[in-house]
């Protein structure tokens, strides 16, 4: 598939394929991982794995054991209602955790009240049979055949009760959960045909009488039978000779795919099933003959698609038929899938309209298969409803309807992340691989047709300048897409633990944390979100920062270790190679680059060369006193305090009513107290001889930096060595602001400012209405480093000794080691990073998010470009966000929120991790039209700062709502890096420029798909 590329440079990028930055739900404790591991390893370790022995329900519900003094007896004298394995003591504690394994449709249907959460049951189903699939040879694939465990007759008879009675329960939400639903039916779909059930049965047990090694299979299909069976059949089957059992195998393969097959007979079959007269009448409408034409048919089918899962939607027609509704939509989406991808191939080739006609047809199928929302249908429709109105566009507006069509692959696979987001962290512990099931459902939806049939429109698009990208020799121009510009010389570190890989290597990890160490480049298999801190920094420093797909991804494994040179161009060109594969224009490239840099490079630690500056002689130490929010403007940045305060009350000078209450404690206030500090030492550093205790902390400040800066890094080259010797000073550094306690007069500043401004409950001046203790240095937005996400903020503190305490712990914060190797190894003057803080007013946003007043491509400023999430602090740190481009003309949908979790603040302090609230929308048009007004004011009536050629920069602005009331937090210059430009050297990657306004025909024929 062609992956957009000029217009998204910057912009969203792929989730792509793993269980990663998906809405961060609370982390795994070291007390949970250890429960998972324990139970785990005990099912690894039981011979039946998760299963006890097996036991008989019978007609009167009573459960009886099958083995009795050592035999093995019929407890309900051959009329019980279902005989299976229970689950061990140590599987149902995994279940309790989310992980659900040992799981067979009888007992659980017979259990279902037992279950707290039936959504997670179902996903312990899905995750479960596709690590079986994708790892047959698995001890725990292996014990799911173990002979016994239950009766494939009454499997095939209850799987459909369990179905339905997972339609029936009354939270179940289509917009949230119809996925599961439709994936568990594809994974587990068989026919309730007991004759044909026994027949295979029978057939299983005459090829193990010849046969003693067929037993697993002979177990397997005894147990349960799916369509994963077949293969496994036919690959024993090679192993046969010509005979008896060669001919039963034959006959076996051909009950099970009669039992599992989805084909168009299938369709037809299953449509007079539905009970519900009306939806059976509107089915039937859309069940074409077999000679219609193919894009008709495929829009009637798609259309069927969209019909069944509504209806299931609505609940209007019994359980057993939406259960019959989704067989239907996943019998629809398999032969879709199949004769679109013959149409593609076929002759005579088809027209862009066509095209187009067949993508609007697979979106409504993708939509059918539970892999988009509603209105991520409506909006991707509409887009392309308006290309086909157009009869020649200009190959710029269809470069840009292709690169929005191309968008709901990346839907999808936020779709298929958010449905199993809850789970997602134990299951992915324990079995990592099962991160993959993403990229199976995907690849088993007609969105596989759908990146065919894109592909060749974008080729068409772009004419003869399509990027292909060179990834390790590869030529591709699918699976990778530019983000940020520049060009990186480092060793590979591919998903390396945190702290495993130093500032001057390449990292490619398998998802975007929400906070990062400094690195020399960075690639992704997820973005987080278009405006999280790890991607701000990332721009405005110039580090090169790629997305992969999951193929492009993989080639990264082999080289890990190596040396490699990553170039990214503005163009979205990206090209990685060995260095030993480095041709002589990559060096060329790489010594203009190093050249043309303000900065040398990304700040490495060994790194002497001056970068950014900070004006001492502006510093104002002096004044300690509390500062007034009201008070700060924007020329105090840099003086009194850090651009958040200054840049805070400027705002909250323009716009009163929304900016919250709050003081700023000075530089001065800082100054003093690290002044006056004496050096405490960590108790785990006591006998390490690092400082003496009690000396002023100053002292060993100048003399830590003087001997790291000015003897160490102009001599070693080794990073590891350079932060070991640095990190336990820090530590100390920390400990001691930490441990010094604030002096009276600045206690009694902060308690007399929270006062005045009613911050302080009336009925206990000791408590507080709830604030926010937040860190603003003065290195923050200087040119070219905007520090997004350095700076600590503390939620909600409640007490006037936790806002004192809170002020230490901010004060303390730029020396812990990822701040201390971002800031004060890029600046001239380390000794001069000064914090001052913003204590603020909690407001206890149900909605929080970032704008940028450009568009995606941080140039158009015409546009705004808006990200917002549930909860607090979600957009900024990387959780999936709503994201919108908001023009005069119309607001388009970049991407939805989809995550299981928000952030709230609580009521006595603090903040918890609860479920989002599922709803299609996070901001209103209510709230759409004050977000977009205020940055409109902003634009208006803030001078705008520049880039160094003269350009005025866009707003990056943090705002909430509570209640709908608009709230802004922070503003600053949208800071990026300009030294990729004007680079001759570049000219020998980049592609050359289309003409944008050339008219392209719509009836134009395509060439066949790519294979």
């Amino acid at each position: 598939m062609r992956i957009p590329s000029r217009s998204w440079i910057f912009g969203i990028l792929s989730v792509l394929l793993a269980l990663s930055a998906q809405g961060r739900g609370p982390e795994l404790t070291p007390a949970k991982k250890a429960r998972l591991d324990s139970n785990f390893q005990q099912v690894l370790r039981a011979t039946k794995g998760p299963y006890t022995q097996n036991f008989c329900v019978c007609r009167d519900g009573k459960r009886k054991p099958v083995f009795v003094n050592g035999k093995i007896v019929s407890p309900c004298g051959g009329r019980a209602r279902f005989c299976a394995a229970w689950r061990e003591p140590f599987a149902a504690e995994l279940g309790n955790e989310g992980v659900y394994l040992g799981n067979l449709f009888a007992r659980d249907l017979h259990t279902w009240d037992e279950y707290p959460n039936p959504h997670n049951l179902v996903r312990g189903y899905i995750l479960e049979k596709f690590f079986f699939e994708t790892h047959p040879d698995h001890k725990l694939a292996k014990m799911r055949a173990y002979g016994g465990l239950a009766g494939a007759e009454f499997e095939a008879r209850d799987a459909p009760q369990f179905f339905e009675r997972y339609l029936a329960d009354e939270k179940f939400d289509q917009e949230r959960y119809y996925l599961l639903a439709y994936e568990l039916q594809r994974r587990f779909y068989v026919r309730n045909d007991q004759g044909r059930i026994g027949r295979a049965r029978a057939l299983s047990v005459a090829i193990q009488r010849n046969h003693h090694d067929f037993k697993p299979l002979r177990d397997a299909i005894h147990n349960q039978i799916t369509a994963a069976l077949t293969p496994r059949l036919e690959a024993y089957r090679e192993k046969l000779t010509a005979g008896t059992s060669r001919d039963r195998l034959d006959e076996l393969i051909t009950e099970i795919q009669k039992l599992t097959s989805l084909d168009d007979s299938s369709l037809r079959a299953q449509i007079p099933k539905i009970e519900d007269a009306s939806t059976r009448a509107k089915l039937e409408k859309n069940l074409s003959k077999p000679d219609a034409k193919p894009l008709a048919r495929i829009t009637a089918l798609a259309d069927m698609m969209v019909d069944a899962r509504k209806a299931v939607g609505a609940k209007k027609v019994t359980p057993a038929d939406r259960r019959r509704l989704i067989d239907i939509a996943v019998t629809t989406a398999g032969i879709i899938s199949q004769e679109a991808g013959t149409r593609l191939s076929a002759a005579p080739p088809i027209t862009v309209r066509q095209d187009i006609e067949l993508l609007m047809a697979l979106t409504n199928a993708a939509y059918g298969s539970g892999l988009l929302m509603e209105r991520e249908r409506e909006v991707a429709l509409k887009n392309l409803q308006k290309l086909l109105g157009t009869r020649k566009p200009q190959r710029g507006e269809l470069q840009d309807r292709i690169a929005r069509a191309a968008r709901i692959i990346e839907w999808a696979q936020r779709t298929t992340l958010y449905a199993f987001g809850e789970v997602e962290a134990p299951w992915v512990y324990l079995m990592p691989d099962v991160a993959l099931l993403p990229d199976d459902i995907i690849r088993s939806s007609p969105l596989l047709v759908y990146g065919k049939a894109i592909d060749r429109l974008q080729h068409y698009a772009e004419g003869q300048n399509t990027i292909q990208h060179e990834i390790f020799g590869h030529s591709l121009d699918s699976g990778v897409r530019a983000l940020n510009s520049g060009i990186a010389l480092g060793t590979l570190r591919v998903n390396p633990p945190t702290g495993g890989y130093q500032r001057n290597e390449i990292v490619a990890l398998a998802e975007t944390p929400s906070d990062l160490e400094p690195a020399a480049g960075i690639l992704t298999r997820g973005e987080g979100n278009v405006v999280s801190h790890v991607q701000l920094l990332a721009r405005s420093l110039g580090i090169p920062n790629v997305v992969l797909g999951p193929t492009s991804y993989k080639l990264f494994q082999p080289h890990d270790g190596q040396k490699i040179l990553m170039i990214v161009t503005p163009g979205g060109q990206v090209v990685i190679k060995t260095t030993v594969k480095m041709t002589r224009e990559d060096r060329e490239l790489l010594a203009e680059y190093s050249h043309n840099q303000e900065r040398e490079d990304d700040g490495r630690l060994g790194e002497t060369a001056k970068k950014l500056h900070i004006d001492v002689k502006r510093l104002d130490v002096k004044s300690a006193d509390v500062i007034d929010l009201t008070s700060m403007r924007r020329k105090d940045s840099g003086v009194r305090g850090g651009p958040k305060a200054s840049f805070l009350g400027e705002l909250k000078h323009h716009f009163p009513d929304k900016v919250a209450r709050g003081i700023v404690v000075p530089f001065g206030a800082y100054y003093a107290h690290y002044r006056a500090a004496p050096v405490a030492i960590p108790p785990k550093l006591a006998k390490s001889g690092i400082a003496k205790a009690g000396e002023p902390l100053h002292e060993f400040v100048e003399r830590t930096y003087k001997t790291f800066f000015d003897e160490m890094i102009p001599k070693e080259n080794d990073e590891k060595k350079l932060e070991t010797w640095i990190r336990p000073r820090l530590a100390i550094m920390r400990y001691s602001l930490e441990s010094w306690p604030l002096s009276s007069e600045l206690r009694e500043g902060i308690r007399k400012g929270l006062e005045q401004n009613d911050l302080l409950r009336k009925s206990d001046p000791s408590q507080t209405v709830g604030l926010f203790v937040r860190s603003d240095t003065n290195v923050e937005d200087l040119e070219n480093f905007n520090g997004a996400g350095l700076n600590l903020t503390l939620f909600n503190r409640r007490s006037l000794e936790d806002v004192y305490s809170g002020l230490r712990e901010v004060w303390a914060s730029p020396f812990t080691y990822r701040s201390f190797s971002w800031r004060q190894t890029l600046i001239d003057e380390p000794l001069w990073v000064l914090p001052s803080v913003v204590i603020l007013e909690s407001v206890p946003n149900t909605k929080s998010g970032v704008l940028v007043t450009a568009g995606l491509n941080g140039q158009d400023q015409s546009k705004i470009l808006i990200a917002t999430s549930e909860g607090v602090g979600g957009a900024v740190d990387g959780t999936p966000a709503e994201t919108l481009v908001w023009s005069p003309d119309e607001v388009e949908l970049v991407e939805m929120f989809k995550s299981p979790y928000r952030r709230l603040l609580r009521p006595d302090g603090g903040s918890e991790i609860v479920p989002s609230t599922g709803q299609a929308y996070v901001l209103s048009k209510g709230n759409l039209a004050d977000v977009v007004s205020t940055a409109q004011g902003i634009r208006k009536d803030f001078k705008p700062s520049v880039d160094p050629e003269g350009n005025p920069r866009p707003w990056d602005v943090e705002f909430g709502f509570s209640d709908d009331q608009l709230w802004l937090f922070q503003t600053r210059p949208f800071i990026g890096n300009e030294s990729m430009r004007n680079i001759p050297a570049l000219t020998h990657y980049e592609r050359a420029p289309t003409d944008q306004s050339e008219r392209v025909s719509l009836d134009a024929p395509l060439p066949r798909a790519h294979e």
